[in-house]
């Protein structure tokens, strides 16, 4: 008898640890459950912030470009344009009508490479290549020299083809304004799978600190971000500048 009221005790009691230890491993998922769905909801905040940290940054970057072109418009207006057209206001009684005609055909070529450089050119009928060389063929100031390869420049985006042909011209302007360079070399690889732009000249270089430096950085780096791109920079004083720009494949 005190061996079957033993026996019934200890089925009892292993009845209770079992119940304790469902108790114990309810608990535990309960737990594990509700950490794991607060880190959930923490990283969706997370993430969504980050979506709006990004969305506001392009919009920045894009007001900031948006503004260096109206400058860079307004400049080359007064530096070339007008200055060009009052030397022949000013000049109309001193010259020749042959003179005055060639100084007016003169300014109306500038007029229409700025326009051409401003506007948007039709990019789904030409290759990114044939852009930058029709471009190049404008720049009497300094030689230079373009080598391209790749068979799949006609699958850029719209996208990539404007932005890494403005970065082109925002490189050549920048050597012409400031590096004192006697040569330009410019290389572009287009590959199934990526971009290579490297844009190198042989002026007097800059340090990266200095406000040319600081505005040639903020330009490039908000055309690259617009395209996923990256960018590097090699460049000291007296020893030239060189410009890589990377991104990877993205088609229509």
């Amino acid at each position: 008898m005190p061996y079957r009221e033993n026996q019934n005790l200890a089925v009892v009691l292993w009845i209770w640890i079992g119940i304790g230890l469902l108790f114990l491993m309810t608990l535990f998922i309960t737990v594990l459950t509700t950490t794991y769905l607060k880190s959930i909801k923490k990283n969706k905040r997370k993430v969504m912030q980050m979506v709006r940290n990004t969305q506001t940054e392009c919009w920045e970057n894009t007001l900031y470009i948006q503004e260096k072109d109206r400058e860079r418009l307004a400049e080359e207006l007064h530096d070339n344009i007008i200055s060009r057209l009052n030397l022949i206001r000013l000049n109309t009684a001193s010259k020749s009508v042959n003179e005055l005609s060639q100084d007016i055909r003169v300014s109306m070529q500038l007029i229409r490479e700025l326009s051409h450089n401003l506007t948007p050119p039709d990019l789904d009928d030409i290759e990114l290549p044939d852009l930058i060389t029709d471009y190049l063929e404008q720049v009497e100031d300094i030689p230079v020299v373009f080598h391209h390869s790749g068979s799949h420049g006609n699958r850029l985006s719209s996208s990539v083809k404007l932005n890494v042909f403005r970065i082109v011209q925002e490189l050549i302007s920048n050597v012409l304004k400031h590096a004192q360079a006697t040569k330009i070399e410019i290389r572009l690889r287009i590959s199934t799978q990526y971009l290579v732009l490297t844009v190198k000249d042989n002026g007097c270089g800059f340090k990266t600190g200095t406000q040319y430096g600081g505005i040639g950085l903020r330009n490039i780096k908000s055309r690259t971000q617009q395209i996923n791109a990256i960018y590097k920079l090699k460049t000291k004083p007296e020893k030239g500048t060189q410009w890589m720009i990377l991104t990877a494949f993205k088609s229509n």
